[in-house]
């Protein structure tokens, strides 16, 4: 039978025992410091908001609207932020690369998003994606609205909506539009036209502008929507006609073309081209506040104020709260004609 010694335990000097609670009191002040500093992020960390530089990415290559928006208002930004803000481009996806992109950053402000309106109420029912824009995003304002100029070729033998439709009704199956991608906001709005129309008319997709066009002003096409920038080169050298005005108010350029609403289709002014600009989610309500100030600031600048001209987009800036609305709206509305259009994402 063998003897158990108990385990040695070494003595512990009442020195060395106040010592050690001393640290523990020192670390438990630190762990409450920190957690107080992360608990007040509106309070705290928002003061020194922004501290470097500001990259507002853009989900399309440089040339579009959707890039020129942002880099007009990059110089003033930065002027009022006191930081740089500079413009980065990862195109891919129909821009759905960025906005996973921006949606998976952190949520400190340094990273943004500038958005076509596509990107955020259309592509989540027509392309399937890891991240719901919508909800995954905070909203921070719409930088710019435009209207859309719905035109026909100048051969096909109408010159109003209401001719045009009579017309594919007449010849069914002779009438296409074509758009710049399937399961685009431009395929979405066509088809929404063509259901409250009645049109008799098919689809013809393109990877772009930049291939629909040759296709439209050769006539492959009969039908497309555009942005003024886009179209109006053309209506001014006779090579498009317009018909409809998608948007709120005529195009002082063209003033004869009526708007949506002038020929039946109210619904229709929601399909406009708004530009947004979003924070990853979580991003604290101090920082969107920060940055909604600056935008709306900076869409004051005269220099930006003639360049959204030039575009045909009008400012906005908006509250976050009423663009979060108006996002909520259109994305339900839109899904709705995704849906009787068979174009959910399957």
């Amino acid at each position: 039978m063998h003897n158990t010694r108990p385990p040695h335990r070494p003595e512990t000097s009442p020195g060395r025992a106040l010592g050690g609670r001393r640290r523990l009191l020192a670390l438990a002040a630190a762990a409450c410091a920190g957690a107080a500093f992360l608990a007040l992020p509106a309070h705290v960390q928002a003061q020194d908001y922004p501290s470097r530089t500001i990259k507002i990415i853009v989900g399309f290559a440089p040339g579009g609207l959707t890039d020129g928006l942002p880099r007009l208002l990059a110089g003033p930004l930065s002027e009022r932020l006191g930081q740089p803000v500079v413009i980065e481009n990862r195109s891919g996806a129909a821009g759905n690369l960025a906005t996973t992109f921006v949606a998976s950053a952190p949520p400190d402000g340094y990273t943004l998003l500038a958005s076509g309106v596509g990107q955020i109420v259309v592509s989540p029912h027509t392309t399937t994606m890891s991240v719901n824009p919508v909800t995954d995003l905070a909203h921070i304002t719409m930088m710019g609205d435009g209207d859309q100029i719905l035109s026909i070729h100048p051969d096909v033998p109408a010159k109003s909506m209401q001719e045009f439709v009579a017309l594919s009704k007449a010849k069914p199956g002779s009438m296409f539009y074509g758009d710049a991608g399937i399961g685009g906001n431009m395929h979405l709005y066509l088809e929404y036209l063509k259901m409250l129309s009645g049109a008799d008319i098919d689809s013809v997709h393109y990877k772009g502008a930049g291939q629909l066009m040759p296709d439209f002003l050769a006539n492959r096409v009969q039908m497309s929507l555009n942005a003024p920038p886009v179209a109006e080169p053309y209506i001014a050298e006779g090579k498009l006609r317009p018909i409809l005005i998608f948007g709120r108010t005529r195009n002082p350029k063209m003033p004869d073309v009526p708007t949506v609403a002038e020929v039946g289709m109210p619904q229709l002014e929601a399909a406009s081209n708004w530009f947004g600009l979003h924070a990853p989610k979580g991003t604290s309500d101090a920082v969107v506040r920060r940055l909604n100030e600056a935008v709306v600031q900076a869409l004051k600048a005269p220099e930006v104020q003639a360049g959204l001209k030039t575009m045909s987009v009008r400012a906005v800036g908006d509250s976050p709260a009423h663009f979060k609305a108006r996002i909520d709206k259109d994305y339900q509305d839109f899904g709705a004609v995704a849906k009787s259009a068979n174009m959910l994402a399957k």
